[in-house]
């Protein structure tokens, strides 16, 4: 109903509902959606790239505004990563704002560190490619060995992360 009101199709809706389910939602429309949708547009978010967010990621929803998602802009802020390169890495891929800082953030940002790359250089890696979050480090090193090796790493590492063991 929230959803309906803030522009949301009710196609959009059903959507999000059929791919999560009903009970992907916070019942408490008051505590836990609206003020994710307004946290969402105060980093900048326009209602459509909004609604692609929560479309993609209702999941959002069930993540603590102020122990889970704040914290993580904050993160990334310290890392090196400025308002709209955040609101940019929400929009390409919500959830990686549900992944854990000490679980995923880190240990990317640190194999991308061990493999030499300057904050800039992880800076532009993760708001261009923020799926390298959801990479293995051992196997985001592994592949970043490879490229480097070959003089290609930083035009083929988003390429050569999709790749496959096999």
């Amino acid at each position: 109903e929230h959803l309906l009101s803030i522009g949301f199709s009710g196609g959009q809706v059903r959507k999000v509902v059929s791919r999560f389910g009903k009970h992907a939602f916070n019942p408490d429309v008051e505590r836990a959606v609206k003020p994710v949708l307004t946290w969402l547009s105060s980093l900048g978010l326009s209602d459509l790239q909004v609604q692609k967010v929560v479309s993609s990621n209702s999941q959002i929803f069930r993540r603590s505004l102020e122990q889970s998602l704040k914290p993580k802009v904050r993160w990334l802020a310290e890392v090196g990563i400025g308002d709209d390169q955040i609101a940019k890495m929400i929009v390409t891929l919500p959830q990686s704002f549900c992944c854990s800082i000490e679980a995923k953030l880190k240990p990317t940002v640190q194999a991308l560190r061990d493999q030499g790359l300057g904050e800039a250089e992880i800076t532009r890696m993760l708001v261009s490619f923020p799926q390298i979050v959801s990479y293995s480090p051992k196997r985001l090193t592994h592949r970043m060995a490879v490229l480097a090796a070959q003089g290609r790493l930083a035009s083929s590492l988003g390429s050569a992360m999709r790749l496959t063991d096999a």
